[in-house]
């Protein structure tokens, strides 16, 4: 599989679930809004039971909106790291600087568990999606967790509301260099016949 499609025929959908890869590197090539709007407006066919469309997305591909992206990330890190040295800090700035959009996907909670959970499955699907119709054009990502995601101060700084929490922080631009596939445990040898 070629490191990015250079290519007119679009991939087909298991070659974009098989090799796709979680991009951390990338060319200082620019990703516009209008470049993701419409992969977003495919990818929001996810299954979503009820149809109850939890999500919302913000974005930076602006070196202005980066850098305010940068600074509540940096607080958040500050207040959970209350001794990291400047040079951390610097590491920070500097690994975002070169990323070339970043997406924040944003989940409403609900109050009921099983809707909750639901949402959060639907949520995942959609991320999925984007990452597979982004590959197909050549663009890839990394999705991002961890306690920033939790952490109420970083959600009150950009901006959410009570009810919601960031899924994901979506890292995207096109690859400076694709990792190896990494191997995946057989799924025969998890199939359990209902007995």
């Amino acid at each position: 599989m070629p490191e990015t499609k250079q290519q007119t025929e679009a991939l087909t959908v298991r070659d974009a679930v098989r090799y796709r890869r979680s991009i951390r590197k990338f060319k200082d090539i620019p990703v516009t809004i209008e470049q993701l709007q419409p992969l977003l407006e495919d990818a929001v066919y996810a299954p979503n039971h009820k149809i109850t469309e939890p999500w919302r997305f913000l974005y930076a591909v602006t070196d202005e909106a980066k850098a305010t992206f940068v600074e509540r990330f940096i607080a958040f890190f500050q207040r959970n790291n209350p001794d990291a040295k400047e040079e951390k800090i610097n590491q920070y700035r500097e690994y975002f600087s070169k990323v070339p959009a970043l997406l924040l996907v944003v989940l409403k909670e609900d109050e009921n568990p099983v809707v909750r959970n639901d949402d959060f499955a639907a949520v995942s699907a959609l991320i999925q999606n984007l990452q597979l119709l982004a590959w197909d054009q050549g663009i890839g990502m990394v999705w991002k967790s961890g306690r920033i995601l939790y952490d109420k101060g970083f959600q009150q700084d950009m901006g959410l509301k009570e009810n919601e929490r960031f899924a994901a922080i979506l890292h995207i631009g096109y690859p400076e260099e694709v990792p190896e596939e990494k191997s995946r445990q057989k799924a025969s040898s998890l199939l359990t016949e209902i007995k």
